[in-house]
């Protein structure tokens, strides 16, 4: 693998466009999260209904990461990428013909087949720009993206909805898919790793490999590790909205709360990323054990809107930081002719986690569990296992130059 970055257009241009494609990608994962209290009203159905709304994309990541995020490995990362954006961006201007609930769910996992193609090419294209001293950095910084692509859709949902109602979100979510389809085609080089290895890839690529007997054992505990935090991050993103507004909070002030919490997770993915360097899995481990003493705090008091808005910001910043984290450690794990697939499958396996998170929400105000007090000690346990995992990676897998993570 190069150890320059290779020229400004190629390589700090093409990171640009990248972090763009993923913080369209944020916008359109969240979009529903949003526009839940609003379609809840418009097709008058009740809360535990709108689990499976807020799943439907998720399941769709997972069918797109393991299915189509690998392709990138053999046909290359930019044609992968530039596809799926034109693909969900047109599903996603369907979405605001819908009539009715089962129609969203259907055009949202459809959309969701589109979004998991992206993220492993995208996170595995912006690693290979880097130096390899800086891949685990480079890739979980350019997956600050998809927070921040949450907090525009938080902004758009406070702008929008009232004035517009739920159908605005998925135009503006289908429109600036293409854009930046466009924007690739004319700007995005392909993998560098890719051109030079493109044979060493057919013979590497694949799920086979990453379960080889070098990489059997870290790969499961990276799924398991990508499955326990994104069912938190999930869980968190599609519940709060809903749960202030049951407080008896407008529709716009239900997205700005729940902006705040995308807010904490940008901070939290930068801080993370710049930890990154020598000690990659150190980091998920640390972020991932503070996330989970924020929620027990959360539990432990009725704290008020206000406090609750301060911890919640606290819990995006570390849930995120921890998603970032593992975004960029597993980058750095696998080499350069596996990594889509590395990515592709730990993401796919990941969505396990996320699509069960709003159906986790779902069964807690079944059982009663609608209070934030109540509702927030759900996630402590993942984010807890998630921590040993991480910090047994840590202890057996290599950093770039050579040292345990």
């Amino acid at each position: 693998m190069t150890e320059q970055i290779a020229s400004p257009p190629r390589g700090w241009g093409g990171f640009l466009l990248i972090l763009i494609a993923l913080v369209v990608e944020g916008f359109d994962l969240q979009a529903a999260n949003f526009a839940a209290p609003s379609i809840l009203e418009s097709f008058a159905v009740s809360r535990a209904e709108i689990g499976p709304l807020l799943s439907a994309s998720l399941f769709g990541v997972l069918i797109g990461a393991v299915f189509i995020g690998p392709m990138g490995d053999r046909v290359g990362r930019r044609k992968i990428l530039i596809s799926c954006c034109l693909a969900y961006g047109v599903v996603s201007l369907a979405c605001a013909l819908a009539t009715s609930l089962n129609q969203l769910i259907m055009l949202r996992f459809l959309i969701g087949i589109g979004l998991g193609g992206v993220l492993p090419n995208a996170l595995a294209l912006a690693g290979e720009l880097a130096p390899r001293k800086y891949l685990a950095r480079a890739t979980a910084l350019v997956g600050i993206g998809i927070t921040f692509g949450g907090v525009l859709a938080g902004v758009a949902a406070a702008k929008l909805l009232p004035a517009y109602g739920w159908p605005s979100l998925f135009v503006a979510g289908g429109i600036l898919p293409i854009l930046i389809a466009a924007m690739l085609w004319a700007g995005l080089p392909e993998s560098p790793v890719l051109s030079r290895e493109a044979q060493e890839a057919k013979d590497k690529a694949g799920l086979r490999a990453i379960l080889a007997p070098g990489y059997r054992a870290q790969t499961i505990a990276i799924w398991c590790a990508f499955a326990l935090v994104l069912m938190v991050v999930y869980l968190i993103a599609g519940w709060v909205p809903l749960l202030v507004k049951d407080q008896g909070y407008s529709t716009e002030t239900a997205s700005w709360i729940g902006t705040a919490t995308h807010v904490g997770g940008v901070f939290g993915g930068i801080s993370a990323s710049l930890l990154m360097f020598r000690r990659s899995w150190s980091v998920v481990a640390l972020f991932a054990g503070l996330g989970a003493l924020s929620l027990a705090i959360i539990a432990m008091h009725d704290w008020g809107v206000v406090g609750l808005v301060v911890l919640l910001v606290l819990v995006g910043f570390f849930s995120t930081g921890t998603q970032n984290g593992l975004n960029g450690s597993c980058g750095a794990t696998y080499p350069g002719p596996m990594r889509a697939t590395g990515l592709g499958w730990a993401l796919g396996m990941g969505r396990v986690g996320s699509i069960a998170g709003p159906l986790v929400g779902s069964l807690a105000i079944l059982l009663g569990l609608a209070a934030p007090r109540y509702f927030f000690i759900l996630p402590v346990v993942p984010l807890a296992i998630a921590t040993v995992l991480a910090i047994w990676l840590a202890r057996r897998t290599p950093s770039p130059d050579g040292e345990a993570s």
